[in-house]
């Protein structure tokens, strides 16, 4: 039985409340047939580990510190909320594949089925950032990584999704998502990871407005704030070439995608060798016109 997510706003204990006791009255599907739902709206393909896979909202945490209270389309977040549908499924024991697909196995849980499109979640070590957005380094220099966790670029819908999700609490919730590997993105998209909190929280409206509100899922279902490990150094590396022509660099999911920066040493070496290059050619020019020049031909007799 699929129904509705109704939220209005944020501190409505009594909204949550209702939204809690229509979900202990719904209907449980089976986990074979909210499978089979996926399949027929996804393709089979949906079943693909490394493609597409069943994660809680609570799970995925923002690669950015700000976004905006509508769409691009200009429809408000909480519109998205409101036609969130979802569906209680009975547990599944003792069927890996669903296991690793992200099936719970222990108890009922609940499906959430955006109208807006799966959002793309890739696992991804963060740089540790202060609260002005500076790096943080350790005592040698070396940049400071938090753990290998799952982050997306699709802020916004994450939101509606962690806002939905909390109705449910403390019952899991899943959604599908898009796996995203390293190589399928730009490094300049990855670098745009500018959160100061880990992903934990994300404020709404324009980041030059003051006072923004702020969303963390832990608070609004009555939690702490989760205390973060320290991060991990990672000592940046030099450049590295292939010995073979047409070398080039490849990055691996996980490794650090600025990590090779050239030096002011290798700066002054490129623009001296261009200044000797273009040099030469000026001088091979001057020659050849001195050569080839009406005044150096010999006269011509009559």
């Amino acid at each position: 039985m699929a129904r509705k997510v109704v939220s209005e706003g944020r501190g409505t204990a009594d909204s949550d409340c209702v939204a809690k006791a229509q979900a202990g009255n719904a209907e449980a599907k089976s986990a074979e047939a909210a499978i089979g739902e996926l399949v027929n709206v996804y393709g089979q393909d949906v079943l693909t580990i490394d493609q597409n896979r069943l994660l809680s909202p609570f799970e995925i945490f923002f690669s950015q510190n700000h976004i905006r209270a509508e769409f691009q389309d200009g429809r408000p977040l909480d519109l998205a909320v409101e036609s969130i549908s979802s569906s209680r499924i009975s547990p599944k024991k003792d069927d890996l594949r669903l296991k690793e697909f992200g099936v719970p196995e222990e108890s009922d849980w609940w499906l959430l089925q955006p109208e807006f499109p799966e959002i793309e979640v890739i696992q991804w070590r963060i740089k540790l950032r202060k609260e002005d957005g500076t790096q943080l380094f350790d005592e040698e220099g070396n940049e400071l990584y938090g753990e290998r966790e799952w982050y997306t670029m699709d802020n916004r819908r994450l939101y509606c999704l962690q806002k939905a999700a909390v109705a449910f609490h403390p019952t899991e919730v899943r959604v599908l998502v898009k796996v995203m590997r390293l190589e399928d993105g730009s490094c300049r998209e990855f670098r745009k990871f500018r959160s100061t909190d880990r992903g934990r929280s994300v404020r709404l409206g324009h980041k030059d407005s003051p006072d923004l509100p702020r969303w963390c899922w832990r608070l609004e279902v009555g939690l702490s704030e989760e205390i973060l490990p320290a991060g991990t150094p990672l000592p940046r590396q030099g450049r590295r070439r292939l010995d073979r022509p047409g070398w080039r660099r490849n990055y691996k999911a996980g490794e650090r995608d600025d990590s090779t920066e050239p030096t002011w040493g290798q700066y002054f070496a490129n623009a001296s060798l261009f200044v000797l290059v273009y040099a030469a050619m000026r001088l091979f020019l001057a020659l050849w016109r001195f050569y080839v020049s009406d005044d150096r031909r010999p006269p011509v007799s009559t």
